[in-house]
């Protein structure tokens, strides 16, 4: 008997995962958004007219997250074709500055969404992808990582860090499910900021920065933090859910979907971030090192 498809995606307000949702949902895959922002939005509207079926969903709370999974496993018992495919780990938020600035509400969060959020996602949904892979249907688990997570930048410490450790609980991940045919990958798809809102709290959280340092700290890092701050401000405003259209990144992603053997990583790289990041390898000094990490962020001179 033949069968659909069902994947449920997180973190599709806008930017990545609403492309990638979309996409989904035009390809003809049961496709179940987890929406941060609830589902009157005119991004949640927007999918369900692709018949995509948008939930409210907050990955920091186990609540919410397991709300989320019974609506899935809720459609796909109303189906007898439906079996679930796809879990997609795709929600995530981003601070940029320097550690010592950062506040611990801004270190838990971003250790919250991008790590341990997924962490929830896939607990909720384990049992009922195993069953799949029983089946025959060949599910799979897709994180998405970060370069930052690959090779960790100074000013994204938490970032990276929560990164650094999704690429490490993936791969522990996708040995322990080995034998089961059901297949735990990454997803690394470069460069998208301008496109998305992963940076839209940076400045309320620039913001917190100042007020979270000490008076001492202030001679040394408060005109840095106003610098950069304003920099990265255009960055923090929000931009169209509907913003990303670059269809590399999206083709790329439902390779790692589609493929009948996925590879562990699927990653996207510009010409730029080949030369960096292969340069960032190199034995140098710390020195060049550093100055070779500034030249790639472009971040003004502070």
């Amino acid at each position: 008997m033949s069968w659909t498809k069902v994947v449920a995606i997180t973190g599709c307000d806008s930017g990545l995962g609403w492309a990638l949702a979309a996409r989904m949902a035009r390809e003809g895959l049961i496709t179940v958004p987890g929406m941060y922002n609830g589902t009157a939005t005119e991004a949640s509207q927007a999918l369900k007219n692709l018949c995509a079926h948008p939930f409210k969903l907050d990955v920091t709370d186990s609540k919410s997250v397991h709300e989320f999974s019974d609506y899935v496993k809720s459609i796909v018992k109303k189906n007898s074709n439906y079996k679930l495919y796809a879990v997609i780990n795709n929600a995530g938020v981003m601070t940029i500055g320097d550690y010592e600035w950062h506040t611990p509400q801004i270190i838990e969060n971003t250790i919250n969404v991008n790590l341990l959020g997924a962490m929830r996602v896939v607990s909720a949904f384990l049992p009922d992808l195993r069953k799949s892979a029983q089946s025959g249907v060949k599910p799979r688990i897709i994180n998405v990582a970060s370069h930052c997570g690959l090779h960790p930048l100074p000013g994204f410490g938490p970032y990276s860090a929560s990164k650094a450790g999704v690429l490490a609980w993936t791969q522990a991940l996708r040995m322990e499910y080995l034998q089961n045919d059901l297949k735990v990958l990454t997803f690394i798809p470069g460069g998208f900021v301008g496109s998305s809102n992963l940076l839209k709290s940076q400045f309320l959280n620039g913001t917190a920065m100042l007020e979270h340092i000490h008076q001492d700290q202030k001679a040394l890092h408060e005109k840095k933090i106003r610098i950069l701050n304003d920099y990265l401000k255009q960055a923090s405003n929000n931009t169209r859910f509907d913003s990303l259209n670059d269809e590399n990144i999206i083709e790329t992603f439902m390779k790692a979907l589609t493929d009948n053997n996925p590879k562990k990583m699927y990653k996207l790289e510009s010409l730029r971030y080949k030369f960096y990041y292969n340069l960032f390898k190199l034995p140098l000094p710390d020195t060049i090192h550093k100055s070779l990490i500034k030249r790639f962020l472009k971040f003004p001179e502070i």
